[in-house]
């Protein structure tokens, strides 16, 4: 169990809100193997062991399953079963069977791997095998989880021979009864597989288990009666020693409300006790609550990706025991060596437990305080290459496993503390926010030198945890199952310093995108030398899980988020904006109302006019995170007058009215005028850029060079 939530957790820091979950497993059907004969024959023995007997027949038929070697694995546990014999062979399409050697067939921890000599396509891999269970998981029971891989099966059945005293209950999704003929004394069921097509793999999706084909058999007619039964099995067990009793108040005493108290114990359980499983560290803090009057109850829950429990209870699916105190409303996972208490680990929120005191049911909670925050300088050279500073705060339930980095990298050295490019580890103060530091460099080849139209990227996936967050919302474009979309809340800051002589000219428009659970700000800003980006994502959803048409419903807001990503600053030189002197023009947005600009002896006006029109809500929801209410979208145009005061009796005056499609495709920008010559009388008409009313997706890129307004014609005499 530890290994796993370490896996997940290595994932999580790296790539920082980007996903979470696991992918789904075989969930497209393998067409390089068909599976000609499977029968899986259990005899079970009124104590709940048995003896487990299978036949598999399967053949090569397709280049894929020859990458690795035509291997074939044996799972079992050792701590509860004895592998009795494994025979293996491989099957000539003539005939010729080529016994598997000794040395061929392999043991890694609860595993064992057949390797067939000689595969080749056509040939087919023949294994028996038994195996004896000795220890059930409840004594005097009996269960079995099957899922079968994702070939073509020709025929593939289970058998379960049974004590009559002992019937069996079973959860079948895919698998047909067949009837059967049973011996005296006893019972026998026989289910056989149907092959059907469960789609693609599609990254993220809940477990088979929730949706896909099954066969959930079990001895326990319901849930309270498999509490009962583990109830049962822990009655008799020693209490809590005068030793446990004395640290635990020791612990506590100097604390002020049972919530401390509680926190104190489990994170001394998951810091101090390294021997036992889940079960043993959850007994270990029910035993030292006990002593100091706290109330608490072991809970059953899936530590993986299965959200929906089978109609037979099976511990095989509530395979993880965690703890529940009634009074605080509060579950505590001790054996969770990498999360603070008082958090759990992702893949158990919003999750379904079995509280064994009761019986009954309850639910982990859905999200958990957790935040990214990246800070990120961006220095930029007149030949495009830029470097970067990140300083990624992570808190809440993602500032543990940071600190136990942090630690570890007072041994390991720093330079290995992190993925490469952030070089060090910061621990928080008394907010519980640890931080990742780090720098790197990073040509970019969209800027190359910095030159007139030359733009610069506002987002990289190497240091923005907006977009981490997003390609995991994104992973999938179309899903046929449930998938796993935890809670985001991430956030950039990101400050480009450009060199000097070169300004940014033009700015995206700022971006608000609130649907249904999702809510995204974005905003620029010139600074004194260079521009300040802030961009923000949070997403609530309320359930663990997402469906399909959850998936459907989110890609139109996804789509302009990503864009937003991929908007860029348009930057120039100094010298290139002097050569323009009299006919700049630079493409921004008018901030209505009106502004006024002074400067080289005339006063410049620029109005914005929309043309009133009923504005479309693109987005809907109640505000959320961002505090901020549904932004609706307006078509219209922009009007400019330019008026000229200049010393004399010459008065010059221009007006010009462009239409600008759609805002969310055109993003309707203002005109700057560039410095003028008071000597002389002149009329100016300017032109704004036009771009067709269309996604961004679908307008052409512009090359480097090419400008991004059009032109600027100017009419005028010479005095």
């Amino acid at each position: 169990m530890t290994s796993r939530y370490g896996a997940l957790l290595m994932l999580m820091i790296v790539t920082l809100l980007a996903p979470f979950g696991h992918a789904r497993a075989g969930a497209g059907v393998d067409s390089s193997i068909v599976v000609e004969r499977q029968v899986r024959h259990y005899v079970v023995e009124p104590d709940g062991t048995y003896r487990l007997t299978v036949d598999d027949v399967r053949t090569i038929a397709g280049p894929r399953a020859l990458v690795d070697q035509g291997r074939f694995t044996i799972r079992y546990r050792r701590s509860m079963d004895d592998l009795v014999s494994v025979e293996a062979c491989t099957q000539k399409p003539g005939g010729r069977r080529i016994p598997v050697p000794p040395n061929a067939i392999q043991d890694l921890q609860d595993t064992r791997t057949v390797v067939f000599p000689d595969a080749a396509m056509g040939d087919q891999l023949v294994v028996h095998y038994v195996i004896r269970r000795r220890v059930p998981p409840l004594p005097g029971q009996f269960e079995d989880m099957a899922v079968m891989p994702f070939h073509f099966h020709r025929n593939t059945t289970l058998i379960y021979d049974m004590p009559a005293a002992l019937p069996l209950h079973a959860d079948a999704v895919g698998f047909v009864p067949i009837p059967a003929d049973s011996p005296p004394g006893r019972r026998r069921y026989q289910w056989r597989y149907v092959n059907g097509g469960d789609g693609r793999i599609e990254a993220g999706a809940v477990s088979v288990l929730d949706d896909g084909h099954r066969l959930v058999v079990s001895t326990i007619a319901d849930y309270p009666a498999l509490a009962a039964a583990l109830r049962g099995a822990a009655a008799g067990k020693p209490l809590p020693s005068p030793a446990i009793a004395t640290l635990a108040h020791k612990l506590t005493t100097a604390l002020p409300d049972t919530r401390a108290r509680v926190l104190a114990l489990s994170d001394w359980v998951r810091n101090n006790v390294r021997h036992g499983n889940d079960k043993d560290h959850a007994a270990q803090l029910q035993a030292m609550l006990a002593t100091i009057g706290i109330d608490s109850t072991p809970a059953l829950v899936n530590s993986g990706n299965t959200y929906r429990l089978p109609d037979a209870p099976v511990l095989a699916v509530l395979d993880h025991v965690i703890l529940y105190v009634p009074a605080l409303d509060l579950f505590i996972d001790p054996a969770a060596a990498s999360f603070q208490a008082g958090y759990l680990p992702p893949a158990l929120l919003g999750k379904p437990v079995l509280l064994l005191k009761s019986g009954t049911f309850a639910m982990t909670p859905v999200l958990q305080p957790q935040k990214v925050h990246a800070v990120i300088k961006v220095d930029v050279n007149h030949d495009g290459h830029i470097s970067f500073n990140v300083d990624r705060t992570l808190s809440g339930a993602l500032a543990e496993p940071l600190r136990m980095m942090a630690r570890d990298a007072v041994a390991a050295g720093r330079e290995h503390a992190a993925r490469p490019g952030l070089r060090d580890v910061k621990q928080g103060g008394d907010d519980g926010t640890v931080t990742l530091s780090g720098t790197d460099d990073v040509a970019y080849a969209h800027v190359g030198v910095l030159r007139t139209g030359r733009t610069l990227a506002t987002s990289h996936r190497a240091w923005s945890a907006v977009e981490a967050a997003v390609a995991g919302l994104a992973q999938e474009r179309d899903r046929r199952h449930d998938f796993v979309c935890p809670g985001i809340d991430a956030e950039d800051e990101i400050r480009f310093r450009l060199p000097q002589g070169v300004h940014a000219v033009s700015l995206p428009a700022p971006a608000n995108v609130i649907t249904g659970g999702i809510f995204y700000r974005a905003s620029y800003a010139r600074t004194s030398d260079g521009v300040l980006v802030r961009r923000r994502l949070t997403f609530r959803h309320g359930r663990a899980t997402c469906t399909p048409e959850d998936n459907r419903a989110m890609q139109p807001a996804l789509k302009r988020i990503r864009r937003d990503l991929r908007s860029r600053v348009t930057v120039a030189t100094d010298a290139s904006a002097r050569s323009r002197s009299g006919g700049s023009v630079t493409r921004k947005r008018i901030p209505p109302p009106a502004r006024t600009q002074g400067g080289h002896g005339l006063v410049r006006e620029i109005e914005a006019q929309v043309d009133a029109i009923p504005p479309r809500t693109v987005a809907a929801g109640p505000a959320g995170d961002l505090d901020e209410a549904a932004a609706p979208e307006k078509a219209g145009r922009v009007r400019m007058r330019i008026d000229r005061h200049i010393a004399g009796p010459q008065l010059a005056s221009g007006h010009v009215q462009q239409p600008v499609g759609q805002q969310r495709a055109a993003d309707a920008r203002a005109v700057t005028v560039g410095p003028h010559e008071a000597e002389h009388e002149r009329a100016e008409v300017v032109e704004l850029g036009q771009f067709v009313a269309a996604e961004a997706d679908d307008l052409p890129r512009l090359h480097h060079d090419e400008p991004r307004t059009v032109r600027v014609v100017e009419r005028g005499t010479q005095p």
